[in-house]
């Protein structure tokens, strides 16, 4: 009864390998991240994380905007961080993304980055 089990999948093992073997054979090459960013269009400046084109890195989007902020730090840099939870009453600037200092070191806001970069928390 042993070899009736084995036998039968020992011989199933070679088939299966050959019908892999040309599975993507016909596929079109992925670009890659630095591929999509050196082919792109963009006259000005591409952003690296988003691929938006736009006139100078400080202007590049969060890549989520929906869920995250983008705050500029003193050195003109900028972060994306997650929106923090609740509800602020429309504190949110909804075309650059930008949240009201909430001015609460509990708040993880564009404020708390500005504080948390210059050391005061």
């Amino acid at each position: 009864m042993y070899v009736q089990l084995v036998v039968p999948l020992l011989l199933l093992t070679p088939v299966s390998a050959f019908f892999n073997f040309f599975q993507n054979q016909h596929q079109e090459p992925v670009l890659g991240h630095e591929d999509k960013v050196l082919g792109s269009d963009c006259n000005k400046y591409v952003c690296s994380d988003t691929l938006a084109c736009v006139d100078s890195p400080k202007e590049c989007p969060c890549p989520m905007p929906a869920l995250q902020l983008r705050c500029v730090l003193p050195n003109s840099d900028y972060v994306c961080i997650s929106k923090p939870a609740g509800d602020f009453g429309e504190k949110y600037d909804g075309a650059d993304n930008w949240k009201v200092d909430a001015k609460d070191d509990a708040v993880r806001d564009c404020g708390w980055v500005t504080r948390a970069w210059k050391g005061a928390i």
